[in-house]
């Protein structure tokens, strides 16, 4: 194994995709943060999926699905990505055991439901993780992934999360491969122009549930979501998935702005460009502003909101630690979670009104303040 990649010098990652690039990139002697190539992919975005019947909707801060996204992070860094994808399970075996054995890890992707340190309820392929050695005696694997320790699943495992057919995105085995050793630092073109490609997510987004559009429609719709007659406990687990959506799923906090707000403070530095610095500071204030909404969609308003809050919370501290034991915690926390959503649910009526105002409120805010910072980073 490179030494680069020992399990040994593994970190932990904001959001799965930087993370696992960063590793991969490490491997050959370039140290990149997971800001800035988040932000030579054009990252930030808004986007809100209304719910399908009897579905729940989905929300997001990144600006485009894999593999776009991915491209784009590796063209940033002069690198042509070829993402080999197979219906074939043992081609997909034969193309990973080929990519470790030129020398480096390996970036794959795979359903997170069937990882069994996540303990998921839901199915997401779009999921990056880096598949550092293969230990054919013991059937292993050994992963790096977002929590702080590598992760060592059997191979049985990795195989199913690879193969998954679920929507979201099945990975059809997906594998990322490039002359990996061709990869070089960003020059400031580079840098430009993943802020062009965020500001024209923000911006001209292509349906009016994206972008500055979008921040404006979602705070609507969540006002007409509280006051309709749409059952408390509906209304609990759309709040709770939003929460889940725009800080714990891989996010780096706040929606992805607090990547965004490094990128731009680390470019501000590499260019130079006193107007970045200044753009830093607004995406500094707007990350406040998403730190205000966030606590609105679980309020610590009752005892049960407040639980529910918490429990979320240090779920997702126990899951990043990454020991057996905080793996197994956040396991017993997550179990909790569907009876703390009814209890919340219970105590909504005297706060509906009260939640309906302020999320508006808080979205309007964010709307303006990402408004006047994606006006500053179009002169850029």
């Amino acid at each position: 194994m490179n030494e680069r990649t020992s399990p040994q010098d593994h970190e932990a990652g904001a959001h799965c995709e930087t993370a696992a690039m960063r590793t991969r990139l490490a491997a050959h002697g370039l140290d990149l943060s997971e800001a800035m190539l988040f932000g030579l992919a054009g990252g930030i975005n808004f986007m809100h999926m209304p719910p399908p019947p009897g579905g729940r909707g989905f929300t997001g801060g990144r600006n485009g699905p894999f593999p776009e996204f991915t491209r784009r992070m590796a063209a940033g860094i002069g690198l042509d990505l070829d993402v080999a994808v197979t219906d074939d399970p043992e081609r997909a075996r034969q193309g990973l055991r080929a990519e470790l054995d030129r020398g480096g890890p390996a970036v794959v992707y795979v359903d997170l439901f069937h990882l069994p340190y996540f303990h998921a309820t839901r199915h997401f392929g779009a999921h990056a993780v880096v598949v550092l050695d293969h230990d054919e005696q013991t059937g292993t694997v050994t992963v790096a992934d977002r929590p702080a320790l590598p992760q060592t699943i059997t191979t049985a495992q990795l195989a199913t999360a690879r193969a998954s057919t679920h929507q979201p995105f099945p990975p059809r085995h997906a594998l990322l491969c490039a002359d990996w050793k061709a990869a070089r630092p960003p020059a400031e073109a580079d840098i430009r122009q993943g802020i062009r490609y965020s500001c024209r997510a923000m911006l001209s987004p292509p349906v009016p549930t994206f972008g500055l559009r979008g921040l404006e429609a979602f705070g609507a719709g969540l006002r007409h979501l509280l006051r309709s007659d749409t059952q408390p406990l509906d209304v609990v687990e759309q709040l709770a998935g939003s929460y889940v959506d725009f800080e714990l799923a891989g996010t780096g906090g706040n929606a992805f702005r607090n990547l965004f707000q490094a990128f731009l403070a680390e470019s501000a530095e590499l260019t130079g460009d006193h107007r970045l610095a200044d753009a830093a500071l607004l995406c500094a204030d707007s990350a406040g502003r998403w730190e205000r909404l966030l606590g609105l969609l679980l309020p610590d308003w009752t005892p049960a909101f407040a639980e529910l809050g918490e429990t979320y919370r240090a779920k997702e501290a126990e899951f990043l630690t990454g020991t057996a034991r905080s793996t197994a915690a956040a396991a017993r926390l997550g179990e909790r979670l569907p009876a703390l959503r009814e209890a919340a649910a219970g105590e909504l009526a005297p706060v509906r009104e009260r939640l309906a105002e302020e999320l508006a409120e808080a979205l309007r805010a964010i709307a303006e303040t990402e408004r006047e910072l994606f006006g500053l980073l179009g002169e850029v």
